[in-house]
């Protein structure tokens, strides 16, 4: 683990609590893993105690599905109690269609819900998670854990079943309060590779659609909240900044077994580089592609990068989105209209919508942001800046 004696916010700790499920995802990398591997509370808790003391502040909690744990609220709520402000759960979202049960887990500390969401079609997703009503009840989480204030995020597994409708899921999961997306295109180990036939797609014939994803999120006003996890850089033309991976993960994970793996010291053990990789202006920082991908695939489509390019702006089309942290700073204003960046900071800590208000940048980001949609405005005097609210959205 790494160690330290200042707080470094931007790391993050995993947990693996299990790799049992309540699901039958067809896409699953972990579909060969043994599923009777629990890591134990006392574990659990020692693990979560040594993250916060190495200078760690933001957890995150998967597995498996970390939610049909009998004692997740448990964890939850030692991760609070030990000092974590940022708490997050990765889950299918079948549990959450207990109020009740979402009621418990805000009270018990956490922050941050990232679902996994394949699309908005009910019996399309049903079928690939394997669990009917599957959908239906994870809506019903998002719905809840939404009135709570909790943060959400989601991750869209991409398959050959959804790749064409991208832009579609995105707009149905904006309308629902999710507005950080990441998209994850698989790694073909464990069911996927199974089911490789059935639902795999090249990158190149993804491409076009991711385009079309990142447009639709520029044009909801979100063009920096929209990521893709094993997407190189170069099926990214022109918005490469929003590979995953360029930049360093700050991140350790831990497995049922307590086996630690930091990501950044490991993230190249399964890639490989071949030919387009040696012309690219990107050689340095990309790690180049999965072996599982190219192994079936091949090299076909991979065109070397000329000119990096970063997120794109705004589009002053349609609807307009907030993200997490400029709720964060809406409701902040609320309260105090007039508030100085110094004063948001401060009471930023008493609201759990927003991903990073631990400095003086995300709040500048995030201000101007939302002038520029017309809903605050800033005022600067005597050396400090301050905002208002223009009008409540």
């Amino acid at each position: 683990m790494a160690s330290g004696n200042s707080e470094e916010t931007g790391k993050c700790y995993e947990l693996i609590l299990n790799y049992n499920c309540n699901a039958r995802c067809r896409f699953c990398s972990q579909g060969d893993f043994d599923k009777s591997l629990n890591a134990p509370f006392e574990t659990i808790a020692s693990n979560i105690y040594s993250a916060y003391k190495a200078g760690y502040r933001r957890l995150g909690l998967t597995g498996g599905e970390p939610l049909i744990r009998p004692d997740i609220l448990k964890v939850i709520a030692l991760a609070k109690s030990v000092g974590f402000s940022f708490v997050r759960v990765q889950t299918n979202g079948i549990k959450l269609a207990d109020p009740a049960f979402c009621r418990s887990l805000a009270k018990a500390g956490l922050t941050f819900c990232k679902f996994s969401f394949t699309t908005d079609r009910a019996a399309e997703h049903d079928a690939l998670v394997g669990v009917p009503g599957a959908l239906k009840k994870a809506l019903a989480g998002l719905a809840s854990l939404r009135r709570l204030k909790i943060r959400l995020g989601t991750n869209i597994l991409v398959n050959r079943r959804n790749y064409t409708r991208l832009p579609e899921i995105i707009k149905f999961y904006l309308e629902r309060g999710i507005s950080n997306f990441v998209i994850i295109y698989p790694v073909y180990i464990g069911s996927m590779a199974d089911n490789c036939k059935k639902l795999g797609v090249r990158l190149s014939d993804c491409e076009p659609y991711f385009e079309e994803a990142v447009k639709a999120m520029e044009a909801a006003g979100l063009p920096g909240e929209i990521l893709f996890l094993n997407t190189p850089p170069c099926f990214l033309k022109g918005r490469e900044s929003l590979a995953i991976g360029l930049d360093l993960f700050n991140t350790v994970v831990t497995d049922p077994r307590g086996g630690r793996t930091d990501l950044d010291a490991n993230a190249a053990a399964a890639k490989v580089k071949g030919p387009p990789c040696r012309r690219c202006a990107l050689a340095k920082k990309c790690r180049g592609a999965d072996v599982h991908y190219i192994e079936r695939f091949g090299w076909r489509g991979f065109v070397p990068v000329k000119k990096p390019g970063a997120a794109g702006k705004p589009a002053a089309a349609g609807r307009v989105y907030l993200s997490d942290n400029e709720r964060c700073l809406l409701e902040i204003l609320r309260r105090k209209p007039g508030a100085a960046t110094r004063e948001i900071l401060a009471l930023s800590r008493d609201i759990v919508l927003c991903r990073d208000c631990s400095d003086g940048n995300a709040v500048m980001a995030a201000a101007a942001s939302l002038a520029a949609k017309g809903l605050v405005k800033r005022e600067f005097s005597r050396g400090v800046y301050r905002w208002s609210l223009l009008k409540q959205k």
